[in-house]
C-alpha cells in the first residue's frame, strides 16, 4: 500500500498548466486494485469515514506488526457502516497512521485519505477518465440557467424564492440522514442534529421507504455566517451546537437513484405534491417548506421578484411545472436575480488552487476611494485565465469590469460586493467607479 500512497504524493506535487493530463497519465500507469480502493476512500462522496480530524506524529511512538492494507480495508469498512466513529475506531485510525513503518509524508497522506481531506487537484471525472471506467461517482444537483426566453415555452410558471444561503441535500438511506453540499462534501450530521431529527420524523410520519433526498438551502440571517459555519463543519472541530439556529428550506424531494442515474422520472407537480404531504406533519422550527405558487401571468412573478429583492432576498427561481429532475444546469429552472455592474481597480491577485493550480485564483479590487474592496474569483473563461495568468502583475492598476448583485458590509463596517464576477479588462478606462454613493 505504501507504493500507492506515494502515487498520491506524486500527483499532489505536479503543478502548472497541463498538470491534469500528467496526473491522469500517472494514475493510468500506476493503476492497481489497491490504488483504486484508496481513490474510492478519498473521493467517493457516498463513502464516509466519520473521522474529521486525525493527528499524525512526525516521530513514530511505536511500531505494530500488522498488514497495513488489510488493516486499512477492515477499518474503513467498519467506519463506512458505523453511524459515528467511536473512541475505539478513532484509536485504530490513530495507530494505523502512526504505527506503521512508513515515512512521515506517506503517513500524513494516509491520514488525509482516512479523513477524506485529500486535495491532489484531480476530481472524479479525471480519475474515471484515467482508469477508463467509473470508479468514483460524480453526482451533481439540478442548477438554474439565466435564460428567461425559456419561460415562453411553458404552459404556466412555478415561482419560488431563490434562497441566499448554502445549497444542501439531506440524503435518506438505511434509516439515517447524510448531508451533502452542492460539491458533495459531507457535512457531519452531528452539527445538524435538529434538522436531522426533523427530517427523520417527517420520513417516519409519511412512511417513506427506500432512498430519498431533500433538496434545499441552509440559511440564517447572514449569508456569510452560513457559509462560514458550513466551512467550520467541513474542516474544523466546532461546537456541536453550531447548526442549531440554521434553517433548512426544502424545495424538492427526489428518489436517491436520481443522483446515480443523472435524471429522475417524476414530474415536478408530483414531487411538489408529495413534498407538501410529507411536510404536513412538520413540527420542527428548523425545517421550512419553500414557498411556491403557480401563475400564467408575467406580472405575477415580476411582482414577487420585486418583493423578494426589496426585503433583502437574492431573487427568484422560475420552474417548468412538468419538468423532471436533471442533475445538471437545466433550462427547466430559470433564475431571476438582481445584477449590477461596476468598474474597479485591480490592486493585486492571488494564486489558484485545485483545478486552477498554476493560474491566478482571482483579482483583488477596489473602487475609486478604496471604500469597497473585494476578491473576485469567478466569471473567468479559460481564455481569460490563460491570458491573465501569463503576467498577472502587469494588470495591477488597470480597471476591470465586474458584475455583482448588491453592495454589502460586514459586522466591522467594511464594504464589499455580493457574488462578484469578472467581465473584462477595461483598456478604454483609466479611473474606477466611485461606489460611495451606493454604500448605505
Amino acid at each position: 500500500m505504501k507504493k500507492e500512497i506515494e502515487v498520491f504524493l506524486t500527483v499532489e506535487s505536479l503543478t502548472g498548466q497541463g498538470s491534469q493530463k500528467a496526473k491522469q497519465s500517472i494514475l493510468k500507469e500506476e493503476y492497481s486494485p489497491t490504488l483504486e480502493y484508496l481513490l474510492k476512500v478519498s473521493l467517493d462522496p457516498f463513502l464516509t469515514t466519520k473521522i474529521n480530524k486525525l493527528e499524525v506524529l512526525e516521530a513514530q511512538p511505536y511500531l505494530i506488526d500488522f498488514n497495513p492494507e488489510e488493516k486499512m480495508r477492515d477499518l474503513t469498512q467498519r467506519l463506512f457502516e458505523a453511524k459515528a466513529a467511536n473512541d475505539s475506531l478513532r484509536e485504530e485510525a490513530y495507530e494505523l497512521v502512526n504505527c506503521i513503518p512508513y515515512d512521515f509524508e506517506t503517513r500524513k497522506m494516509l491520514g488525509k485519505i482516512l479523513t477524506k481531506k485529500v486535495n491532489i487537484g484531480i476530481g472524479a471525472k479525471s480519475v474515471n477518465k484515467a482508469i477508463g471506467r467509473e470508479v468514483i461517482p460524480d453526482p451533481s444537483l439540478m442548477l438554474a440557467l439565466d435564460d428567461e426566453s425559456q419561460i415562453e415555452k411553458w404552459d404556466y410558471v412555478v415561482c419560488e424564492e431563490k434562497y441566499d444561503g448554502v445549497r444542501v441535500i439531506g440524503y435518506y438511506k438505511n434509516d439515517e440522514i447524510k448531508f451533502y453540499t452542492r460539491a458533495f462534501n459531507e457535512i457531519p450530521s452531528e452539527y445538524l442534529q435538529k434538522i436531522e431529527k426533523g427530517l427523520c420524523d417527517l420520513i417516519e410520519s409519511a412512511g417513506l421507504v427506500g432512498e430519498w433526498f431533500f433538496d434545499g438551502e441552509l440559511t440564517d440571517h447572514h449569508r456569510k455566517s452560513v457559509s462560514g459555519k458550513v466551512t467550520q463543519m467541513l474542516k474544523g472541530n466546532p461546537d456541536q451546537s453550531i447548526g442549531d439556529d440554521l434553517l433548512f428550506n426544502v424545495f424538492d424531494l427526489e428518489e436517491g437513484d436520481t443522483l446515480k442515474n443523472g435524471k429522475g422520472i417524476l414530474p415536478f407537480t408530483i414531487r411538489r405534491e408529495t413534498l407538501a404531504c410529507v411536510f404536513e406533519s412538520n413540527t420542527s422550527e428548523n425545517l421550512v417548506l419553500a414557498e411556491s405558487f403557480s401563475t400564467s401571468t408575467k406580472e405575477d412573478f415580476y411582482d414577487y421578484y420585486k418583493k423578494v429583492v426589496e426585503r433583502g432576498g437574492e431573487g427568484v427561481i422560475l420552474k417548468d411545472p412538468n419538468h423532471i429532475y436533471e442533475c445538471k444546469r437545466s433550462k427547466s429552472w430559470i433564475k431571476m436575480k438582481e445584477v449590477n455592474e461596476c468598474d474597479l481597480r485591480i490592486t493585486g491577485w492571488y494564486p489558484g488552487e485545485g483545478k486552477r493550480e498554476g493560474l491566478i485564483g482571482g483579482f483583488i479590487c477596489e473602487d475609486l476611494n478604496g471604500m469597497v474592496k473585494v476578491k473576485v474569483g469567478s466569471g473567468f473563461t479559460d481564455a481569460d485565465l490563460a491570458y491573465l495568468s501569463a503576467d498577472p502583475d502587469s494588470f495591477k492598476g488597470k480597471v476591470c469590469s465586474i458584475q455583482y448583485n448588491v453592495v454589502i458590509s460586514d459586522k466591522n463596517g467594511e464594504w464589499s460586493l455580493f457574488l462578484p464576477r469578472f467581465v473584462e479588462i477595461r483598456e478604454d478606462k483609466q479611473e474606477p467607479d466611485d461606489l460611495k454613493p451606493i454604500c448605505k
